[in-house]
């Protein structure tokens, strides 16, 4: 009987004891439970990274399993996993008699549509590394992320745009040997992909055709403005891409779920998470390009449960009109990043209380994420005493005039307080390695910091500010350096400023990002120099126009005498991006507005100020 008694005292003291601890430390519980699900999506993981299985080889599995299950959704079409599966042998085998070997890298310039994955997985298959190009891209970027691929074969849609960004480079694409093909009908100068699939036979391709299987080797290059210059290429091997398609498992998706990706194929996030779904026995409704005002309508047709997102994307969706059908939906979870406060509100208030918004936090080339698992409004994850020991992740006080992280008297970095925005930055291990870029390995070197707080440690430079509150919620605040956001994309200011100097009449170009109430991320500005006192404004307009993608392209113009400097002969931005396009900041400058109706940049003036403060533009 005393041991019983001595049994049920041990019980009671253990279950005080636990009490406590949920009472003292409140997000343990939470940590333990996201912990929980990391540790499953990392089971289930598991098997591909032992046998260093590629997307297709997950491919059949499912197809062997599901066959008739719908894989993809795609305008009035349906594709189901059997027919994906074979869609997939056949593209192999159309690549396989380009010539393409392992090793060799072909780029696709797609937009977002089904032959996307198959042509991808075709490569998989062959050991091939395929190079994901913005569709976007025109003459110097394009050939600067062809160059740096190293590709034999471009596989471009059909879509006019695309077409003739590709034409414009068509000589230089011809002196680098490389054969353009496009995913739909011939043209005079494009043989048609599809016309060659369509002959090949279905059979599953042989294991041998794609060489020496290795978890490390490259799969695919991801491109990213990092935090200077022109495009960089992420070198993503097949072990990170597994890792990463763990950010949906986390949800525990079933073979119920649709998943609706309106995102470009070429983002790490639309790319990942469609494989995810895929892999997990999903169905992928996928959309060409996003549309605000048909979302809730391809929600509808498809029986969409899972939404993946930019910030900017839910907030042009909430700007349309409001209607009866706002909440006639099965959509259970929206998933992605960038997305404000204010808009998240509107987004629920509006769609229903009951969608989880799982916002979440990672770079391209980073080593660590969050994720929101627990619901909570406005955050992207959790940065508790444990989640810091787990990731590695460390927030830093960062001088923004200098553009640098603060130092303590023995040269340590000053950790950021609660409530503070500081640098994020992520220890380098072993177990969590950064994507390398490929070429200059110097651009790598740029993101280690080195020497950190002890000899021989290594952290990765996310180059975002984020803050943490006393519950250790974490929140994105904004990003730091040469790099700003708008319209969902990265802009490298040094990429833009390089372009604009080459435009006939500009001397000097100084490129900053600037906050529009209303806004994600920051919209384009550049400081100009010019070469005489004639500015011609339509001269600039086409040149920015021809070179830059719409989201790169400046919204603003201020014309300045001479560019301000730092100590060390950098462009000072400080000071530009407090007073942004605000006329009675700005003084004497001129200030140009991009205006895409009369082809020319314009004379920005009072009234034109109200309407972008008010929101009555279309930016």
């Amino acid at each position: 009987m005393d041991l019983w008694h001595a049994v049920a005292a041990v019980a009671a003291g253990l279950l005080v004891l636990w009490q406590l601890v949920k009472v003292l430390f409140p997000w343990l519980m939470e940590d333990f439970g996201y912990i929980g699900k990391l540790a499953k999506a990392g089971f289930d993981i598991a098997p591909s990274l032992r046998n260093s299985l590629t997307l297709s080889d997950k491919l059949k599995e499912i197809a062997n399993r599901i066959p008739t299950h719908p894989a993809i959704y795609f305008e009035d079409d349906t594709w189901t996993y059997q027919e994906l599966y074979e869609w997939t042998n056949r593209s192999t085998r159309a690549l396989k008699k380009l010539g393409l070997i392992p090793g060799d890298k072909l780029a696709l310039m797609m937009m977002s549509e089904p032959a996307y994955l198959p042509i991808w997985m075709g490569c998989s298959n062959l050991g091939v590394v395929t190079s994901l190009l913005n569709y976007n891209l025109q003459s110097k970027s394009l050939l600067h992320c062809i160059d740096i691929s190293e590709i034999k074969v471009l596989v471009i849609g059909k879509e006019k745009k695309i077409i003739e960004a590709v034409r414009n480079v068509s000589k230089d694409l011809k002196d680098r040997g490389i054969s353009v093909y496009v995913n739909g009908s011939s043209f005079p100068d494009f043989k048609s992909l599809p016309n060659l699939i369509e002959q090949e036979s279905s059979e599953p391709c042989p294991r041998e055709w794609r060489g020496k299987c290795s978890n490390e080797k490259p799969i695919a290059y991801i491109f990213t403005s990092g935090t200077t210059g022109l495009p960089k290429a992420v070198k993503l091997d097949n072990a990170i891409f597994w890792k990463r398609t763990g950010i949906l498992n986390i949800l525990s998706p079933t073979q119920n779920d649709v998943v609706y990706i309106p995102l470009p194929l070429y983002h790490a996030a639309a790319l990942t998470v469609g494989f995810s779904a895929l892999i997990s026995g999903c169905t992928v409704a996928l959309r060409k390009k996003f549309s605000a005002s048909q979302m809730w309508p391809d929600c509808r047709k498809y029986g969409v449960t899972i939404v993946l997102y930019i910030g900017e994307t839910l907030r042009y969706v909430c700007m349309q009109p409001a209607t009866e059908e706002d909440r006639n939906h099965k959509v259970r979870v929206v998933l992605g990043n960038g997305l404000r406060k204010d808009v998240w509100k509107t987004f629920l208030d509006r769609f229903g209380p009951h969608i989880h918004v799982c916002e979440y936090y990672g770079a391209t080339e980073g080593n660590a994420g969050f994720i929101n698992l627990n619901n909570k409004f406005g955050c992207v994850g959790t940065l508790s005493p444990l989640m810091k020991i787990l990731t590695g992740s460390v927030i830093v006080k960062y001088d923004h005039g200098e553009d640098e992280i603060c130092y303590d008297k023995n040269n340590k970095p000053i950790l950021a307080d609660y409530g503070e925005p500081g640098l994020l930055v992520m220890k380098i291990t072993s177990l969590a390695k950064i994507c390398e870029y490929k070429g200059n390995k110097n651009l790598t070197e740029r993101k280690i910091l080195r020497n950190v707080f002890k000899n021989g440690d290594q952290y990765f430079n996310s180059g975002d500010l984020m803050m943490v509150d006393k519950e250790y919620r974490l929140y994105f605040c904004d990003r730091v350096g040469d790099t700003f956001r708008w319209k969902g994309e990265n802009v490298s200011t040094t990429e833009v400023a390089d372009t604009i100097v080459m435009a006939p009449c500009i001397k000097e170009a100084n490129v900053y990002g600037v906050k529009i109430p209303g806004n994600d991320g920051k919209a384009g500005m550049v400081s100009i120099v010019l070469e005489s006192d004639k500015f011609d404004t339509k001269i600039l307009y086409n040149h920015v126009c021809s070179s830059l993608p719409s989201y790169a392209q400046p919204l603003f113009v201020r014309v300045q005498p001479q560019i301000e400097l730092t100590g060390t002969y950098k462009h000072r931005k400080v000071n530009l991006q407090q007073e942004g396009y605000d006329l009675e900041n700005i003084g004497e400058d001129k200030v140009y507005f991009l205006d895409h109706q009369v082809k020319s940049y314009v004379r920005f003036t009072k009234t034109l100020q109200k309407k972008v403060e008010n929101c009555e533009l279309r930016l």
